[in-house]
């Protein structure tokens, strides 16, 4: 299912909590509403759901328009952070629930019993739960909970499959593995999918596309891999990456790159003007450029994460630790231009 947002708009009172979204989530794919808190990603996916009303703009999905549809109009699977569960009924009873109060599409009348018991076992089998069927919700680990949301969620067999925050009650580990199996069950199913999401983690790890969003205006759209090499602004470079790029002030011209203190940066640049020049983490490479003194070492298995500082303004780096460095240690460092971005000093845009 193709879905279009046109201009779509949320206001709460006087507060814009959606500004004029307009993008196309493509049939099968899964895209990533990625943000921070307060940004419109969940407010944007809770108007694709029907369960906030739309205040200006449209939603498609196909060739409906589905604006004012109510939910259970538009066909749609929904899993949100905390499970939802009912306590008191069994997992298969979980799964089945959605099917009890709709009509089975091939035969146009209500699903029968064993029908439903075929569709929970196809449905449990899909999300590797089957020898859960028999258990209650808190008999199970987090992991095997959300897994049951999302059969849940499935077993109607939607057309689009909303995921709000799946994975934030998570501990770190469970979160590798469910974020993997959601790219697994999406692709096995090939049902459009959106994910919200405020970790980049994870929506850098399993999307084909990402939607980065900031005060509820989209700030850029493009796959994980082209977003963190081409970010368009300074917040899309600093929301992905981790360590974050780092920033120095810097004035350009004459082919060069110097810091405010005079030191020249080994960087070519065709510029002119004073910028705002970002650097990611890997760019810096041994070899001749500027000598920095180390001001803080950590250690991440094959990496180091190195500090210091040019011109008052702290730089995070990584190397690799074969090279034992130390806090107070001296070493001279090269930049590799492709992972340097020049930002406007006052808009934040990329001109670079």
């Amino acid at each position: 299912m193709k879905i279009v947002l046109k201009d779509l708009t949320k206001r709460f009172d006087d507060a814009v909590a959606v500004d004029r979204v307009s993008l196309t989530f493509e049939d099968g794919e899964l895209t990533g509403l990625l943000g921070p808190s307060g940004c419109g990603k969940s407010t944007t996916l809770y108007m694709l759901a029907g369960l906030e009303n739309v205040t200006e703009g449209e939603i498609w999905f196909g060739e409906q328009n589905v604006t004012t549809a109510m939910p259970e109009e538009r066909n749609i699977g929904l899993v949100f952070q905390n499970y939802a569960l009912y306590p008191h009924m069994t997992v298969a009873d979980n799964i089945a629930f959605p099917l009890t109060n709709i009509k089975n599409p091939e035969t146009g009348k209500r699903y029968t019993r064993e029908e439903i018991r075929e569709e929970v076992q196809r449905t449990a089998k899909l999300v590797q739960i089957e020898e859960y069927l028999r258990r209650k919700p808190g008999q199970l680990s987090g992991g095997q909970q959300q897994r049951v949301a999302i059969a849940r969620a499935l077993v109607k067999k939607p057309k689009v499959l909303l995921l709000d925050e799946p994975l934030s009650n998570l501990d770190a580990r469970l979160r590798i593995e469910m974020r993997q199996e959601i790219r697994r069950i999406q692709q096995e199913t090939k049902v459009t999918t959106i994910f919200v999401t405020h970790d980049q983690e994870e929506a850098m790890s399993i999307t084909d596309r990402i939607v980065l969003m900031k005060k509820g205006v989209v700030q850029q759209i493009a796959p994980a891999h082209e977003m963190y090499m081409n970010p368009c602004n300074e917040f899309v470079a600093s929301f992905l990456g981790n360590p974050m790029i780092s920033y120095l002030n810097v004035r350009a011209g004459e082919g060069r790159v110097a810091l405010e203190d005079g030191t020249v940066l080994p960087l070519a640049a065709d510029l002119v003007g004073s910028f705002r020049l970002g650097i990611r983490p890997e760019a810096w490479v041994p070899g001749d450029g500027v000598r920095v003194t180390l001001t803080r070492v950590e250690q991440r298995g094959q990496d180091q994460i190195i500090e210091f500082a040019l011109a008052g303004q702290k730089v995070k780096a990584i190397a690799d630790a074969a090279t034992v460095l130390r806090a107070g240690d001296s070493i001279s460092l090269s930049l590799r231009d492709n992972r340097c971005y020049f930002f406007d000093a006052e808009t934040g845009a990329r001109v670079r």
